[in-house]
């Protein structure tokens, strides 16, 4: 690996070209292809705008650290010769979705308990998702929402109760946990699906779809482009 990033490192002491072509592979062997839209030498952090893998009229663009890339090359090189001057990235608008995602994962690390199981972590942020996560903690393996109302194992309806006696806030929260337990699929339903897909699906993941999540750290996370 670490031959890898030093040939990277060799191989991009030239600049980059606006408008080229470039392939690179990260060092979770996820690829990606796009137009140079920028290249810092130093930082060895390279721009790239991709086609959307959601709408025909948009562009993902990814902030790719060479550092971690174990493949770099230059696909087609531009001409010079542009139509029309480089779209500018909105950076005020990439910084508000940065800090979103970050506010988005530090929500979901909330979730999280080792002493529950992932149904109840499940149940945790659909409650959340509706009062706020401020709004809700752990308390052992309790769910409390709004410092008044407990909802404890098996978190079924019968399981929640009021300290202060609140009926609205009892019956908000059962509905809550009525209609989450209502929209999931049965566990018979669940080992069905297992057991006619299982082969196929696990036949079919590939070390790109596996590392997805880790490739986004690594590479910067697709940002639409207006």
């Amino acid at each position: 690996m670490a031959a890898a990033s030093a040939a990277v490192v060799n191989a991009v002491n030239d600049c980059f070209s606006i408008g080229s072509t470039v392939l690179c592979t990260t060092c979770f062997k996820d690829e990606v292809e796009g137009e140079v839209l920028a290249f810092d030498h130093n930082t060895k952090m390279l721009i790239l705008k991709c086609h959307s893998k959601t709408a025909e009229e948009l562009s993902d663009v990814y902030v790719m650290n060479l550092s971690l890339c174990s493949n770099v090359q230059v696909i087609k090189e531009c001409n010079g010769n542009f139509i029309d001057d480089p779209q500018k990235l909105n950076l005020e608008q990439v910084k508000m979705r940065l800090r979103k995602t970050v506010e988005r994962r530090q929500d979901f690390l909330k979730s999280k308990n080792a002493d529950v199981s992932p149904e109840a972590q499940e149940l945790y942020r659909a409650i959340a998702k509706q009062l706020g996560y401020n709004e809700v903690s752990w308390q052992g393996q309790n769910i409390q929402i709004l410092n008044e109302v407990t909802v404890s194992p098996p978190y079924r309806v019968d399981n929640v109760v009021s300290s202060s006696d609140n009926d609205t806030s009892c019956n908000y929260i059962k509905r809550i946990i009525k209609q989450f337990f209502n929209t999931r699929p049965s566990p018979s339903a669940q080992e069905n699906s297992h057991a006619a897909g299982g082969g196929a699906s696990s036949a079919s993941v590939s070390p790109t779809s596996s590392s997805l999540s880790s490739s986004n750290a690594a590479s910067g996370s697709p940002v639409p482009a207006n």
